[in-house]
């Protein structure tokens, strides 16, 4: 997309106008911020604490557990997100859209025509109205990491006018500075965190020093290739700490997320991507005059002006409701507040905030200069700034944070290739044009027929499995995943939901059909043989052979499962149960003990970090209580 983007990017105009397209959505981000602030965290919260009971049943959570615990942190921090999934992407999002807005204002004010100052005053003021509007997007985040990154990008962005000449003439010795204090600012964190067990500051470094030193053991163990792409969440329980209070499918840091995942090589191409660009456009100080007069380029821009805005308003109002799927109901007045709160009211947004950052004189003035510098330096350090945060954060990988994050690189390296006037032409010979001609079919024929079909095709059929379920046909869910299975035969998922579903109608039907457990063994092997990382497959099939009676399998499962989530203070317990079932008391005694020593170790962390609240049992203080007495019973007991 970034080297497609390059070619198109041809003219000031289409740079500027991607740029208010950008900042226009950060805009409407910014208002489903304020909505959240202002509005619907509240009424979350009041419709919780009302009926708390029918919340947690539909989010499938136990009353009195941590998932609960976890569900109430979260709610009552009331976190502002807009349209993301964490507030950091949010904020990731807004830090692009605020340098590009700026750099939109800052071109404004330097072509503000005095003869007409009045009229100019006029449309500086809309566009610096919008500016506000997307930094208040960025601050109600209230991500301390985006903003520390947001005034370390502002700092970098006042040093390159200032002293750009001066840092571009010197850049190998700058580049090679700033490696070697990377280099000695990990050697101190990782020295710092190895000697106390986490790094200074809050809870989230705290965290943050778990995640990072259980993926450095990750790739310890995996160094050459990684665990491979998005398998990173199954294989952090084998590495997390015993006392981490929850897990994650990110290690915070996109460095780490990388070299986990993809190894080495991944990590270095990665890189390679994002520093050749920035290391060949470090901008200058030097202010770059566009020759065109406003008189040539203005019709252009409101010609193009008015496609973007047609388009991408388009696709507020027609291809958000199709994702989105919200029940709007069947009382007319409240689909009537959904249609216009959902929709309509963030295409407006948008509208507005376009109109706000593209608002020119209507008369061209021949003093008009493009200023692309201005541009070109906060595009630069926007990217520098959404990569520091993400040395804490997984942002960046959020699809929206990312395909934007890659269009302001675009951008970043089409304004250097229109100021050196050098157009990004790829000349080829006719037999490398047959030749990619027939790769570039290849490739999305093999794409489709192996990575979108098959997938695509099981969520479908997954799906209505799930409908099936609640209208209990179960016959018809059984059937559904079992096609779901074959239509993706690399997915564990599928076969894992069957081996779930006859599990849980075995236990809905009061244990009489013994029959469903058979069934439920080679669904579980199955996804076992598809995926061997996840410990969850193996602690299933541990309760479907112990509930079977076969004692044995169930241990042997259950240790597995213990492997790979060593720090499971439930499936210790669960597996004392079943070394006591086959009269191994010692074996018994040695997981009971584990069992304490883990939820110790998890309840000294959860007192570290919420000094103020009760103390929360991840293993069930029933449970807790059992595995006490069961040790002090069975220590007295000779060893058979």
């Amino acid at each position: 997309m970034a080297i497609l983007l390059v070619q198109i990017l041809d003219s000031h105009s289409k740079i500027k106008l991607l740029l208010c397209v950008i900042a226009a959505l950060a805009v409407v981000s910014g208002y489903q911020s304020a909505e959240q602030l202002f509005s619907s965290n509240q009424m979350t919260i009041d419709q919780y604490e009302q009926a708390p009971q029918t919340i947690l049943e539909q989010l499938g959570i136990q009353p009195g557990t941590f998932a609960q615990f976890l569900f109430e942190h979260r709610l009552y921090t009331k976190g502002v997100r807009g349209f993301f999934t964490t507030s950091n992407s949010a904020g990731s999002f807004a830090l692009l859209a605020t340098f590009a807005a700026i750099a939109l204002f800052i071109e404004k004010l330097k072509n503000m025509s005095f003869p007409r100052k009045r009229e100019s005053i006029l449309h500086i003021a809309l566009c610096a109205i919008a500016v506000a509007a997307v930094i208040f997007a960025l601050v109600i985040t209230r991500s301390k990491g985006v903003i520390i990154s947001s005034f370390f990008a502002l700092t970098l962005f006042m040093l390159l006018l200032r002293f750009g000449d001066w840092i571009k003439a010197h850049k190998q010795i700058i580049m090679l500075a700033c490696f070697l204090l990377f280099i000695a600012v990990v050697f101190i964190v990782a020295r710092y965190g190895l000697t106390h067990g986490r790094l200074p500051g809050g809870n989230s470094m705290l965290v943050r020093w778990q995640y990072w030193h259980a993926s450095a053991k990750m790739f310890a163990d995996h160094p050459l290739a990684g665990v491979g792409p998005g398998n990173f969440t199954n294989f952090y329980p084998r590495y997390k700490p015993a006392e981490a209070l929850e897990s994650v499918a990110d290690p915070h840091n996109f460095l780490l997320s990388i070299l986990t995942q993809y190894g080495p090589l991944g990590l270095i191409g990665f890189l390679a991507m994002l520093f050749i660009p920035l290391a060949k456009t470090i901008p200058s100080s030097s202010i770059e005059k566009s020759s065109s007069h406003q008189a040539k380029q203005q019709p252009i821009f409101r010609t193009i002006a008015v496609i973007y805005l047609i388009i991408v308003s388009a696709v507020l109002l027609l291809i958000r409701p199709m994702i989105m799927r919200t029940p709007l109901g069947d009382i007319f007045e409240v689909k009537l507040y959904l249609i216009l709160t959902l929709y309509v009211a963030p295409a407006a947004v948008f509208l507005i905030g376009f109109w706000l950052l593209t608002t020119e004189p209507k008369t061209p003035t021949k003093s008009y200069k493009s200023n692309a510098t201005y541009i070109h330096v906060a595009l630069f350090c926007a990217v520098l700034g959404v990569m520091l945060h993400n040395l804490i954060d997984f942002a960046i990988f959020e699809p929206p944070v990312l395909t934007v994050f890659w269009a302001v690189i675009a951008a970043l390296i089409a304004t250097y290739i229109n100021q050196k006037q050098q157009p990004f032409i790829i000349r080829t010979a006719p037999f490398t044009k047959v030749f990619v001609l027939i790769i570039a079919v290849a490739i999305p024929w093999a794409y489709l027929n192996y990575c979108l079909i098959p997938p695509a095709t099981a969520t479908t059929k997954i799906l209505k499995a799930n409908r099936a379920i609640s209208n209990g046909f179960f016959e018809q869910a059984y059937n559904l995943l079992v096609c779901a299975a074959d239509d993706d035969k690399l997915d564990p998922t599928a076969p894992n939901l069957n081996g779930r579903l006859y599990l849980q109608h075995y236990e809905n039907t009061g244990k009489k059909q013994p029959a469903l457990l058979k069934k439920a063994e080679p669904c579980f092997l199955q996804a076992i043989a598809r995926d061997h990382a996840n410990y969850k497959n193996y602690e299933k099939l541990c309760t479907v052979y112990d509930l079977l009676g076969q004692l044995q399998n169930a241990y042997d499962f259950g240790s597995y499962a213990a492997e790979r989530y060593p720090g499971s203070a439930t499936i210790q317990f669960e597996l004392a149960q079943i070394a006591e079932k086959l009269h191994k008391t010692d074996i018994a005694v040695e997981h009971y003990k584990n069992t304490v020593d883990i939820e110790d170790s998890f309840r000294r962390q959860f007192q570290i970090m919420y000094p103020d609240r009760e103390i929360v049992s991840r293993l069930g203080e029933k449970r807790y209580q059992t595995t006490k007495k069961r040790i002090m019973q069975l220590s007295e007991k000779p060893t058979p």
